[in-house]
């Protein structure tokens, strides 16, 4: 099945897997490590999760509520009193950030020339969080904390520093210690999927226009944004956490905690939640997704080598479900973005910089319906050129309908227009 669906998306390679009850009820992959190498994936080979990972940091900061070393309600300015900061943020709770509440700077379009803070960094990982967490809280808030959901990477950088300095450990031990584990996830690591050898990792791949190539040398990890999901496992580590997800929504005892921090721990999938809501990550080389239906006990979780995939991720999660549960309502949360208030209408961005280049356009959607192609590199944006926006009007303005879309096809101007009526 997952073959068949990895042709018809022409990925290199892809994994998935299914736990019913704590069980697992169906593992399986396709395809090859990468195009480099030519060499067959297996399911103890290792992808990124990309932002599935942050729900695995909110894990980490439960274990430290649950051992009082903070609480929902602890804020910036009493955990961070040492640092210099904008009184905006000193009140800004642990609870703000893991909900994407706080205010805070979001850091999703990453490159040297939009966040150089992030890459000319040097030190250690924990200096180099500490540096990134002070430019962030002397930043401007994107919009204002406690009032309006803002999807932030920096946010969970920021948590990850938090727990830095409440264990004396780094990050990446104290996820091991935490949350790696005591689940049993024996191939789980804070970082790339090629940092380490053993066991093998994919290697991520950029689409194109032509098609998906080979990202070589591999990408390598921005300590300060560690947190927010650069982390890396094998489909069964997958798997094991993701049931431990669907068991704590499902309000089920659980040993990893105790019951008051699980009835009180903030949602666990902000924006994402509901049964059958698909929760995506990925870096741009590298997608994966879960989904869970608590009242049945059902995670699935799938992965693949191929980058800006979201509806290639979609599609296995839904053909799982109808193998394993087919019972279960079928899941929520399209192939676009995992913000809920995006208007879907039905095609993928790959961010190059400056510029948006449409890098996929789904069969029978609203952007296929409305002339929209992959390969059209967008230029405005209701008619406001789209290097003179900043990345909160970009996201705001793809939201509109009518959306008004000025794109270089073939090397002449074309214009778009989509509407959700």
């Amino acid at each position: 099945m997952l073959e068949t669906i990895r042709k018809r998306f022409k990925a290199p390679g892809v994994a998935a897997a299914a736990m019913i009850n704590g069980n697992l009820v169906a593992v399986g992959n396709a395809g090859v490590r990468g195009l480099d190498s030519k060499k067959a994936v297996g399911d103890g080979d290792r992808s990124l999760v990309g932002s599935c990972g942050k729900a695995w940091t909110r894990l980490l900061i439960a274990r430290l509520a649950d051992r009082g070393l903070l609480g929902w309600d602890s804020t910036v300015g009493e955990l961070l009193a040492d640092v210099k900061m904008r009184d905006v943020y000193r009140s800004v709770t642990i609870a703000d950030i893991l909900s994407h509440r706080g205010g805070l700077q979001p850091y999703t379009e990453i490159t040297p020339q939009d966040t150089p803070i992030l890459f000319d960094q040097s030190g250690t990982a924990h200096e180099q969080r500490a540096a990134f967490v002070a430019h962030l809280l002397m930043e401007a808030p994107a919009t204002k904390p406690k009032k309006r959901f803002l999807y932030s990477n920096a946010g969970y950088g920021l948590l990850g520093y938090i727990a830095e300095c409440l264990t004396n450990k780094s990050f990446e031990q104290a996820m091991r210690d935490e949350v790696f584990t005591p689940l049993g996830m024996s191939s789980t690591t804070v970082g790339m999927p090629q940092e380490v050898r053993n066991p093998p990792g994919w290697t991520g791949h950029m689409r194109t226009p032509k098609g998906f190539e080979a990202v070589v040398p591999p990408r390598e990890g921005l300590p300060a944004l560690m947190p927010a999901g650069f982390m890396s496992c094998t489909i069964r580590d997958f798997a094991k956490i993701s049931n431990l997800l669907c068991d704590i929504e499902a309000k089920k005892p659980t040993s990893f905690f105790s019951s008051a921090t699980a009835l009180n721990l903030p949602e666990l999938r902000p924006g994402g939640g509901g049964e059958g809501g698909i929760l995506f990550g990925g870096d741009g080389h590298y997608t994966a997704a879960f989904a869970l239906w608590p009242s049945k006990g059902l995670a699935i979780v799938v992965q693949s080598n191929a980058g800006s995939s979201d509806g290639l991720c979609a599609a296995m999660i839904h053909a799982v479900r109808d193998v394993v549960a087919p019972d279960t309502p079928a899941s929520t949360g399209g192939p676009v973005a995992d913000d809920p208030d995006r208007p879907r209408y039905g095609f993928q961005i790959l961010a190059e910089n400056e510029s948006w280049l449409v890098a996929e356009v789904f069969a029978n959607s609203r952007a296929a319906k409305g002339g929209l192609l992959a390969g059209d590199r967008i230029i405005a944006i209701n008619g406001t050129q789209l290097a003179q926006m900043p990345e909160d009007d970009r996201a705001a303005e793809v939201r509109k309908s009518p959306l008004k879309l000025d794109v270089e096809r073939d090397g002449k101007p074309v214009r778009v227009t989509l509407t959700l009526h």
